[in-house]
Order: C-alpha cells, then sequence, then structure tokens
C-alpha cells in the first residue's frame, strides 16, 4: 500500500531504524572501555574480556524471553521496556565508576545489553518482514549501516574522553560515569518519542506461512546449534574488540591514536554495509557474503603473518568485509520459517551471544604469546562463514 506517494511501510521502518543507531554506539563504546579498565584498574587483558562476555552473555540469555514479551505485548511496547533497560544500566554507571568495583560495570553492561538484546530481536525481526520480501535482505543490511555509522562515532568520543587530556583526567573513571549518564538520558527522549510514535503491529508469522505457500516451500525451523548462529557475530567482536591491544603491540600506537583508528575502521564498517545493502539490489545475498568472507580470510592472514607497524592497517581491511556478514546471516537463517519466524529470529539474535565466547579465547592467547595468534580464531569464524555461504546455507537449518 501507498500513501501520498510512500510505501506504507517507510516511517514505521524508518522510526525502527533509528533504534541501530543506538546498539551501534554502545558497541562502539565497549571496544574502547577495554582498554581503559585495563590502564585504571590494573586488569589483564583476559579480565577486561569479562565486559565482552556479560555484554553477549546477555544476548544468549535475554534474546528469548525477548522474543516471548514481543508475543505477549507487541512490538512497540516491547521496544519501549528494551528503551527503558537500557536507560537503567547506563545510569547505574555512576555509582559503579563510584565504588571502583570492576563487577559494578560487568553488571551495568549486562543491563544495558539485556535492553539491546530486546531492541536488536523486534527491530531486526520487524524490518525483515515488513515490506517487500525481494528487499528483505537490502533493508537489513540498509538499517545495519546506521548502526556501524554510531560505531564509528563511538571510538572518537571514547578518544577524547577516555584518553584525551593529561593523566590526572584520564586516570579515573570519571569520563567514564558521565558518558554514560549523557547516552542514558538520550535514551530516555529516544523512549518517550517511541510512546508517542506510529508503529503498526504485523503478523509476521501468517505472512511468512503465506509466503512459504506461495512459492511451494516447506517452512522451516531454526535450529540453536546452528554455528552460523554462533560464528558469524564472532567475526565482528574478534576483530574489534582485540583492535587496541594490535595497535598498541603490533602498531606501537598510543591508545589515543589507536582508538581513532578504530573509528575509521568502523568507518569503513559503515561504508562497507551501504554499499552492500545497495549491492543486494542486484546480486544474491549469499553470493556477495562468500565473497566478503574470502577477502576477510585474505586479509586476516596478512594480520597473523605479518609483524611490522603497518600490519594494523590491514585491520582496516577486516572490518570493512565483515561488513555486510551479520545482516545477510540473519535474511539468509530466517528465510522460509513460515510460522516458526518469531522463534527463528530469535535464536539468531541469540547468537550474538556467540561474541562472548572468542575475546575471552583471544584474551587468553594474547596475555601467553604475540597479540597475532589471537586472530587465528577470527580467522577460523571467516572461513565458516565462507562455507555457510557457498553451501552450508542451503543444508543447515
Amino acid at each position: 500500500m501507498w500513501e501520498n506517494g510512500i510505501p506504507d511501510y517507510f516511517v514505521p521502518n524508518a522510526l525502527v531504524t533509528t533504534l541501530f543507531f543506538l546498539w551501534g554506539f554502545s558497541y562502539g563504546l565497549l571496544d574502547t572501555l577495554n582498554k581503559h579498565f585495563q590502564s585504571v584498574l590494573n586488569l589483564s587483558t583476559t579480565q577486561t574480556t569479562l565486559m565482552q562476555v556479560a555484554y553477549f552473555g546477555a544476548y544468549f540469555i535475554w534474546s528469548t524471553p525477548a522474543g516471548m514479551i514481543i508475543r505477549r505485548i507487541g512490538y512497540k511496547k516491547t521496544i519501549i521496556f528494551g528503551l527503558m533497560l537500557y536507560v537503567i544500566g547506563a545510569i547505574c554507571f555512576y555509582p559503579a565508576a563510584m565504588s571502583y568495583k570492576y563487577g559494578s560495570f560487568v553488571g551495568c553492561l549486562f543491563v544495558i545489553a539485556c535492553g539491546l538484546a530486546t531492541l536488536e530481536t523486534c527491530a531486526n525481526t520487524y524490518l525483515t518482514i515488513n515490506g517487500p520480501t525481494s528487499q528483505r535482505s537490502f533493508r537489513i543490511n540498509l538499517a545495519q549501516s546506521f548502526n556501524g555509522l554510531a560505531s564509528a562515532i563511538a571510538p572518537v568520543v571514547a578518544s577524547y574522553a577516555f584518553f584525551g587530556g593529561n593523566s590526572s583526567e584520564t586516570n579515573n573513571l570519571n569520563s567514564v560515569k558521565w558518558t554514560y549518564v549523557g547516552v542514558g538520558c538520550c535514551v530516555f527522549v529516544i523512549a518517550i518519542l517511541f510512546c508517542f510514535a506510529r508503529i503498526p503491529e504485523v503478523d509476521e508469522e501468517a505472512i511468512m506461512a503465506a509466503e512459504a505457500e506461495e512459492q511451494g516451500t516447506v517452512a522451516r525451523r531454526a535450529s540453536f546449534w546452528s554455528p552460523h548462529l554462533w560464528l558469524g557475530f564472532c567475526c565482528q567482536v574478534g576483530v574489534a574488540s582485540m583492535f587496541l591491544y594490535y595497535s598498541s603491540r603490533v602498531g606501537d600506537m598510543p591508545d589515543s591514536w589507536g582508538s581513532i583508528l578504530l573509528s575509521i575502521a568502523q568507518a569503513l564498517f559503515t561504508v562497507g554495509r551501504f554499499i552492500g545493502a545497495f549491492t543486494l539490489r542486484y546480486v544474491k545475498g549469499e553470493h556477495l557474503l562468500a565473497f566478503n568472507a574470502a577477502c576477510a580470510i585474505l586479509a586476516t592472514i596478512f594480520v597473523i603473518a605479518l609483524r611490522t607497524p603497518n600490519a594494523t592497517y590491514c585491520l582496516l581491511v577486516v572490518l570493512f568485509f565483515e561488513s555486510i556478514m551479520f545482516p545477510t546471516i540473519f535474511s539468509l537463517a530466517t528465510k522460509h520459517l513460515g510460522h516458526h519466524h518469531k522463534r527463528g529470529s530469535a535464536l539468531v539474535i541469540m547468537g550474538v551471544g556467540g561474541g562472548m565466547l572468542i575475546p575471552p579465547i583471544q584474551g587468553i592467547i594474547i596475555d601467553h604469546t604475540l597479540v597475532n595468534y589471537a586472530f587465528i580464531v577470527s580467522l577460523f569464524c571467516f572461513v565458516y562463514v565462507f562455507f555457510y555461504a557457498t553451501i552450508g546455507h542451503r543444508i543447515i537449518r
């Protein structure tokens, strides 16, 4: 349906797309918090990765309940609920910073991530189903591009907030608490706006079932044990979370510049998503996914093998090519689910929890050997994504 020359799904989809900016910004700050907490609280690399465990572990624990909440109260109320969880977690950074207890920050990040898991389950599912099925991969990749944009902005903010200025200003947690309090206030305003926004509910199970019947396909089930649910997102987390360690040890760069370089890498990640989104209008998702995975594999081999400062720039190439991986995997994994769509979408978002597995493994490797070797784990993930794009998506449920 069209209204005044605009599809009736355009406005609600545009509103939901704004949510992608929120979790992109939160994720961008997370990758710089690791290095900042290591400096201020004297933590090992492995200890700092507990934040990734809490953050992505929340996706594993909370995504299925989030899917149940959607079925119970609908998309709009669930979005507002997720935003308020985000606000609570962000505001609690203030007392956590006052206590100087690392566990308090980990708990705050867990609450924030529960809110983000709720929002991501809503947003990815809503955008996948609300609009022409032929443009499903295009919509989700375009929306995820704003996630990448926020991830590029966040390290710049962190560079000045966490690593800028003199040591008396940066060797404490004041900047952390005020940054998150400010973010919490902004998210609260967004929650108020969503209270008055018009977000039509959609019966995705009926739509997907009708699509499957029309195309003569059988509605399939999504499996919790499908590896692509876990390894697809691990690629992104493994590279970004170890970026500053690589830039400081191999690239011999100060953390302030490494953070800026991470921002540039995330900007390339965003550009890759915009390019990928429009390319997907002409190329099948699995074909573009296979090409990007192959390029990421090649760049990661250079990251592992080289030990010169310029090798750090290979990470920028890796982030560029991994840009379209998760949203394309989401589209392929939820295709032809029919009445299993809500459950399947929740399982794919639960797969973001795979991000809690990779950083601790990489942290242990870094604490005991060269940082280069930590990216062997990322290489394995990229190889599996290539397999999934070429063969796996047809045989793995």
